[in-house]
This record gives structure tokens, sequence and C-alpha cells, in this order.
């Protein structure tokens, strides 16, 4: 992002739905409200086992979490006012399937959607083991991810009492893999060949008609293979941004007030262009919109 691009102070009435990293919770966007323009209204979802709802079991199979914050947004969200999604890690993976299931259940569309720390769908990994994971191999995750303190990741009462709670985390994004139906392969199949729209389950589902941005830490490894993150680009049919900041995989800590300026000149942009879904009979088109790209 430029640094000559103005902030702005205020935008008009906007709900922002938050969601958090694996075994994180709605504190990651405590301070989100003080930082971002007057107008935005941060909707933050607590997922089961996590934080304030930390006594209920997480949910390890993704229709039920789904069903569970559709059900937490019901009456939330409404036509009059726009809103717009951002996840953070395995966050960015929950907000991209709710706003899917939101526009298939009840025809919501998102003005923007911010996919933060994650490799984009097609990239996922397929991984089957976190659920019976040891205490070691959960230690090693976390160590590897960074942001757990040193002496959490020694003190093994402390694991053991947020193990579920990670080992069901993982495991969603684990077997995420499974449940994506890769629409931009569909797309692009359909383009040439109307009949390949039924390659996955019998269901083609579209991009998101909504601009995608992309933010990253730089010296977070998990997101290190440019293609990986690029690739967040064939999940819509608008533009899609690519924001660097300073830090790794919980860069946000670190550079809350670039990331913030980052944020609200996003949405500003996002308000500026109301999403017009494209019609579905032109593949062509929403695989040419996908490119532009900000470094």
């Amino acid at each position: 992002m430029s640094a000559s691009v103005p902030v702005p102070a205020v935008l008009p009435p906007l709900r922002l739905v938050c969601l958090s990293h694996a075994g994180g919770s709605t504190l990651l966007y405590r301070r989100w409200a003080q930082r971002l323009p007057g107008g935005v209204e941060i909707l933050a979802l607590e997922l089961p086992g996590h934080g304030a709802r930390r006594a209920l079991p997480p949910h390890t199979e993704w229709p039920a979490l789904l069903d569970t914050l559709l059900a937490e947004l019901d009456g939330r969200l409404d036509a009059e006012v726009p809103f717009a999604v951002f996840g953070h890690s395995m966050g960015a993976l929950v907000g991209f399937e709710l706003i899917h299931a939101l526009r298939a259940r009840h025809g919501f569309e998102p003005i923007w959607f911010g996919a933060s720390a994650s490799v984009a769908p097609a990239h996922r990994k397929h991984e089957t083991h976190w659920l019976d994971c040891t205490h070691e191999a959960m230690v090693d995750k976390l160590r590897e991810l960074g942001g757990t303190p040193s002496a959490l990741l020694e003190d093994r009462e402390f694991i053991d009492f947020v193990l579920p709670l990670l080992r069901a985390d993982f495991h969603l994004c684990g077997t995420y893999p499974s449940l994506y139906p890769r629409p931009a392969a569909v797309w692009r199949d359909a383009a040439v060949n109307p009949a390949a729209v039924n390659v996955r389950r019998g269901v083609a589902r579209e991009p998101l008609a909504c601009p995608i941005a992309v933010f990253t830490g730089r010296d977070d490894h998990t997101t290190a293979c440019v293609e990986n993150v690029a690739a967040w680009r064939d999940e819509t049919r608008n533009t899609c941004t690519l924001h660097g900041f300073e830090g790794g995989h919980f860069y946000l800590d670190g550079a809350p007030d670039p990331v913030m300026a980052c944020v609200a000149t996003s949405l500003a942009g996002a308000l500026a262009r109301p999403v017009r879904a494209a019609p579905a009979s032109q593949p062509e088109a929403a695989l040419s919109k996908g490119e532009a790209w900000i470094h």
C-alpha cells in the first residue's frame, strides 16, 4: 500500500465480520473498532470452544461449524448495511466458506474479503493426523508458527489444556481440501466444455463477486510461496490485491497501525465500487479480472 493514500477517518456504515486463527479468540480484534474509521462496526465471531465460549466443544466438521456461524449471524446482517469479512489464518478459510454459505443460503454478498496469513484454498495441504496428534507434535507445530511464548510451549499443563481445541482446529484446516470444490478449475473447464461444470459433487461454485485483499507477514514461512498466495486471485471475479507487512505468521500483533491503515483504505475503495455479481454464463470474464495486484 502506498503511504500517499489517505486513510479515511470516517466511512459509511459497514459491518466487518472477523474470524480468528486456530486456537485464537475474538481478543485478536479487541482494538479494531478504535483503530478503524468511524462507521465500521466489528462483528468478531467466537467459535465454540474458543475464548468466551471455551466451555462448548469445538467443531471438527465444516458443515456443523458453518451452521453455527450462520445461526450466530442471523438478524445481524441485512440489505440495508453492507458487510465485509476478514479472517486470519484458519479464520481466512472459515471466512471464505462462510461467504459462500451466506450467498448460497441467503443471497448475501460482502463488498470485500480480507484473507490474512493463509495460502489460497487450492493450495492447502490435506492432513488427517491432527485429531490424535501427540503433545510433542503440537508443540512442534506451535513453535513452527511462532506467536506462542517459549514459557507456554514448555508448560505441559497448559499445552494439555489447549490440546483438544488445537487438535480440532488443525483438523478442520487439514481436512479442508476434501471440502473445497476448486471453482477456478471448474470455471476454466466450463469455458471450453460446459459439461465439465459438474466435475465436483455435481455442484459448480461461482467465484466471489467481491474484491479480495490478501495480507501476509514477510517472514511467515507458511505463506512464503508467492504462487500459493497469488492463487487467491482465482477465487474472485473481481480484483485481488496483495499486501505484505513486517513480521511472521502473527504480524497483526507487531504492525497494527500499517495493517489498520491498509484495511481502512481497502474498505473505502470497496465501498466506492459496489459489488455487482457477473452473470454466471460468462466464465471467461470471471477469470479475467483477478490479475490486478498491488505489491
